[in-house]
């Protein structure tokens, strides 16, 4: 899909903004004009999409989402993947670019949307309880990347359907106002992140492959 500054899901929060600020300013309303132009400005923040570029070998995963990493975990998702994986999950806050990326390129096999609650983003069960949305991508390797909707994230949206291919770093969706993603890397992977650390959607390297050793990676 092409990428724009801005992602589409704000025009419907930036455009009436905008109309209503100056529409007050046109009334005199001085005080809801300035409250709504503010408005405005911060729905520009939230919703940007700045282009991203990785320099990684193309053998490597990136992140999928801007944000902190607050769980490093070895698991076996159980339900798309039965196989030892290792669970990266990345809390988004409300400055984080909430566009979600393509950890790698892939078939998107699965796409599956799950209703549930809106609990704080970053409580450990909320992998289970929290709405999200699950997309398969199948490569070399099988990636699952998870949507996870927060407290103030009441929406979830996917860009890809099941059936479609994307390149790493291609938009696959984005998930509004504080949220998480967490992406299942396979053993054939080593995780590259840990607890903490701050990464970038399509930019920062999250696995590399095992056995690279010495090699020079693609």
């Amino acid at each position: 899909m092409s990428e724009t500054p801005i992602a589409r899901e704000g025009l419907k929060f930036i455009i009436p903004s905008l109309f209503l600020s100056l529409l007050s300013y046109i009334l005199f309303l001085y005080p809801l004009s300035i409250a709504f132009f503010f408005f405005f400005l911060f729905c520009i923040f939230f919703f940007r999409n700045p282009r991203r570029f990785s320099k990684e070998p193309w053998s490597r995963l990136i992140s999928p989402a801007d944000g902190k990493v607050t769980e490093v975990k070895d698991m076996v998702e159980g339900e798309f993947i039965d196989f030892d994986a290792t669970r990266v999950s990345i809390f988004m806050s409300l400055a984080s670019v909430h566009v979600n990326r393509a950890p790698c390129d892939g078939l998107v096999t699965k796409v599956a949307h799950k209703r549930g609650r809106f609990a704080l983003a970053w409580k450990q069960e909320v992998d289970k309880v929290n709405e999200r949305n699950y997309i398969l991508l199948e490569g070399e390797d099988k990636v699952l990347v998870v949507q996870i909707a927060g407290f103030l994230a009441r929406r979830i949206t996917c860009y890809v359907r099941e059936g479609g291919r994307v390149k790493r770093g291609d938009p696959v969706g984005i998930i509004a106002f504080g949220s998480r993603v967490d992406v299942y890397i396979p053993k054939t992977y080593e995780c590259m992140v840990k607890l903490g650390q701050k990464v970038k959607a399509g930019v920062t390297p999250l696995a590399k492959k095992r056995g690279n050793h010495g090699a020079k990676e693609a």
